[in-house]
């Protein structure tokens, strides 16, 4: 039996094909144009999947299970010859743990899009001197709204992606020409963080706009999109992927496609986000950023001082960025100013029936290495949806 009707993508597909042609891995890898390392992941990624339905010949496994079933359990017994007696193929309702699952959607993504990345060319001279840091408060993408219900606008997939897009776009053209652009993804970008469409804590159900993989397939590519469209404006491109409230385990998963994706680039440079606070340095600046969730501006401080104290004391100038409110917020505590920022998207069913509103808007703001903060841009959806 063929691997082929075990493959997830096109890509694999291929790759299926050519070997049972009686291609070897070198002979596929040069036809395709990528390298046999890649082969050979692709296949490797299929042998997983077809094993976790109970198909791997060479370890006696021939009975695949039955759809929507995934191997639970199998236990053989063998005769003294090495031949198989008995064998229990134990079936259950198909589950995948959450690594699984990020580890076959990043296979699965860098599949589709192998080749489509090629260097992206600066449009101008860069400024060593000065940072830009793109804020985006929480986008909520997948999340579904009927204007008529809440007395704003509509929202789904597409048009999440059109407002984003259109607000990367405007900032990046109006903002100065800094060696280093940060996107900074305040978290909450996901609106549900995994098919069931409910909060990870309280299991609220959520509003969301389809099916999950239209979703975790639009966020990549809209994240990836926002990338590219920096590259042609600053030498380095860094990347913060907050976990917020409504999308902890998706920001993960996320976080590794955009570090696998752009993992050959030297002008990408992909934080890590296994812990919820992220930041950096640049020149006598520290940024903090964290969803903003479950912690109270004061213990936010508490952390930063004590968990920082080499990078506080280090730095001039302490900024700390937030999002989960939904609206604008400055504070200043012990010098540091901590910020929430507006959203592109429109208020929910649940948030416009408890009154919450807020203005639209994303903003990038310019750093100097040593001055800090010398100026900010912002556009808001008016501007956007005049565009479109």
């Amino acid at each position: 039996m063929s691997l082929l009707k075990y493959c997830e993508t096109a890509a694999q597909r291929q790759v299926v094909e050519m070997i049972d042609r009686g291609m070897t891995k070198r002979e596929a890898s040069e036809q395709i144009g990528i390298s046999e390392r890649a082969v050979f992941r692709r296949l490797q990624t299929i042998k997983r999947i077809a094993a976790a339905q109970g198909w791997e010949p060479e370890s006696d496994l021939t009975h695949p299970a039955a759809t929507g079933f995934a191997t639970k359990r199998v236990s053989t017994a063998y005769n003294t010859d090495g031949d198989i007696v008995l064998q229990w193929h134990i079936q259950e309702p198909e589950r995948q743990k959450l690594d699984e699952l990020i580890s076959q959607f990043v296979s699965g993504f860098k599949d589709e899009v192998a080749g489509l990345h090629v260097p992206v060319k600066l449009q101008a001279d860069c400024d060593d001197d000065y940072l830009v840091g793109y804020v985006l408060g929480d986008h909520h993408l997948g999340m579904l709204a009927d204007a008529k219900e809440t007395n704003a606008e509509n929202y789904d997939v597409s048009i999440s992606q059109k407002l984003l897009e259109g607000a990367i776009d405007r900032l990046v053209g109006v903002a100065p020409s800094a060696s280093i652009g940060v996107l900074v993804n305040l978290g909450d970008f996901m609106h549900v963080n995994d098919s069931t469409s409910t909060t990870p804590n309280s299991k609220n159900l959520l509003d969301s706009d389809g099916r999950y993989s239209k979703t975790i397939r639009a966020a990549s590519n809209l994240i990836k999109r926002c990338i590219i469209r920096m590259l042609q404006k600053h030498e380095q491109v860094w990347i913060l992927n907050v976990r917020g409230n409504h999308d902890p385990d998706a920001a993960l998963w996320l976080n590794e496609v955009m570090r696998l994706y752009f993992e050959d680039n030297p002008r990408v440079k992909v934080f890590d986000n296994a812990s919820k606070f992220m930041w950096f340095q640049f020149g006598k600046n520290l940024i903090v950023t964290h969803h903003g969730d479950k912690i109270k501006m004061a213990n936010l401080y508490g952390s930063i001082t004590k968990n920082l104290r080499k990078e506080w004391g280090e730095s001039d100038h302490v900024f700390v960025w937030t999002g989960h409110i939904h609206h604008k917020n400055q504070e200043e505590h012990g010098g540091a100013l901590f910020e929430s920022f507006n959203i592109l998207a429109p208020a929910d069913a649940w948030h416009a029936a408890s009154g919450y509103s807020s203005s639209r808007s994303m903003s990038c703001i310019v750093l100097h290495k040593d001055y800090g903060e010398e100026g900010r841009l912002k556009v808001n959806t008016e501007r956007i949806n005049e565009r479109n």
